[in-house]
């Protein structure tokens, strides 16, 4: 069995998470600018109102994420920020830094974005009768199922849908990234570290 080095301090209770770090001195605080509607299209977005508001701001979108704008833990089917069309209302649009997370907020909702609203799909058969899949389909076969059913005594057909599942977390979602000299930044206190540690910082690497 793989070995996972965080497994035992949060067996031991000895986990550090964000609340108990103490805050470095500095430390900027994000806020999401989420997409307006549940499916619409990225015409320009203004951050010129929010970066006005204090000199701590920071923004960035999808154009200063370095390398590839993919979280996807598993496969690459979930961007960091959204670019052209967006699929759900909350999708992240862009990351607002600030010196105080009331202010990270304050400036968040001062990014203008114009769109263009689209006609959601709800319905995952719709979605799949109008080509709209997040990923290219895959098939698992296993023997021949034609010459199976031919065998049986009974043959019973049908549909089933399953509702969407996700695990609960030990905490929220937070990190903290830190730049290292030479470049790069450490990201810590999630529940996976190491699936953080590869995903993209654009706000890190910004800074020298």
């Amino acid at each position: 069995m793989k070995s996972i080095p965080e497994a035992s301090l949060n067996l031991k209770g000895e986990t550090k998470y964000i609340d108990d770090l103490v805050e470095p001195k500095g430390l900027l605080h994000g806020a999401i600018c989420p997409t307006p509607c549940s499916r619409g299209i990225l015409r320009k977005i203004d951050p010129s109102r929010a970066l006005a508001l204090d000199p701590s701001v920071r923004f960035y979108d999808a154009g200063d994420v370095p390398g590839k704008n993919q979280l996807g833990g598993i496969v690459a089917d979930e961007p960091l920020f959204a670019e052209g069309e967006w699929g759900y209302k909350g999708q992240p649009l862009a990351l607002v830094l600030a010196s105080s997370r009331p202010l990270a907020r304050r400036a968040a909702e001062l990014v203008a974005i114009d769109y263009e609203e689209l006609e959601p799909i709800v319905d995952a058969r719709e979605a799949a009768r109008l080509g709209h899949f997040v990923l290219p389909s895959r098939t698992m076969r296993s023997g021949d199922t034609e010459a199976a059913f031919a065998r049986c005594a009974t043959v019973v057909s049908g549909s089933v849908e399953s509702d969407g599942q996700e695990h609960v977390y030990l905490e929220t979602q937070g990190a903290v990234a830190e730049p290292r000299e030479g470049g790069g930044c450490t990201s810590c206190r999630v529940p996976s570290p190491r699936r953080a540690s590869r995903s993209p910082s654009p706000a890190c690497s910004a800074f020298p």
